[in-house]
């Protein structure tokens, strides 16, 4: 299991974002939580616990704006309750959409229950469903380079982040309401960040 935390990771995405460039899209619980009180310097729509709604949301967004690199942000748990997502990516081959898996084997989100006592390979899945790459990163060190692989892979990738469950990690409170992510993240493009 791994010892590298959540918030090593988001640190090293957030230092790797390019404004104008980049766009971000969190829908699990934790993520989205940390995100507000980060100083992120692209578009960010962090909803708040819409579990398996992260990659369709991203998808959509880099399918609608090709000009933009798209980065969604999915727990192990979550994706799970929607894998069939990734076929669904894999067909349309968006080239500027980057998955980032955060595997904790818990559904943090709802509890921190344990995920079924079945090992999945998500970036087999991915790779069957056509990603053009796929990727298991085993700390925050080796995240930057392995994000630049998936930012020139030239199809969609899938990054599988190996994190550290922590029933008691202090994770900050949450107070956006869907409708205020919507109207910061439309600020923020509009602003050209």
């Amino acid at each position: 299991m791994s010892t590298t935390r959540r918030k090593a990771y988001l640190d090293a995405l957030v230092a790797a974002l390019v404004p104008g460039r980049d766009l971000l899209v969190a829908g699990l619980g934790a993520n989205a939580r940390y995100l507000p009180h980060m100083d992120v310097p692209v578009p960010c729509f962090a909803l708040c616990d819409a579990m398996g709604s992260a990659i369709p949301l991203a998808l959509g967004m880099a399918l609608a704006r090709g000009d933009r690199r798209v980065v969604a942000l999915e727990g192990d748990g979550s994706l799970l309750m929607n894998l069939g997502t990734l076929a669904t990516v894999g067909a349309a081959q968006p080239a500027n959409l980057v998955v980032i898996v955060f595997r904790n084997r818990h559904y943090e989100s709802s509890g921190g229950q344990d995920l079924p006592p079945v090992e999945v390979d998500f970036s087999v899945v991915a790779r069957a469903c056509r990603f053009a790459r796929a990727e298991d990163v085993p700390d925050a060190e080796h995240f930057r380079t392995a994000f630049e692989r998936a930012c020139v892979a030239g199809g969609p990738a899938l990054l599988v982040l190996e994190t550290a469950f922590d029933p008691a990690e202090p994770i900050p409170p949450y107070s956006e309401r869907p409708d205020e992510i919507r109207l910061s993240f439309a600020q923020a493009l509009a602003a050209g960040r």
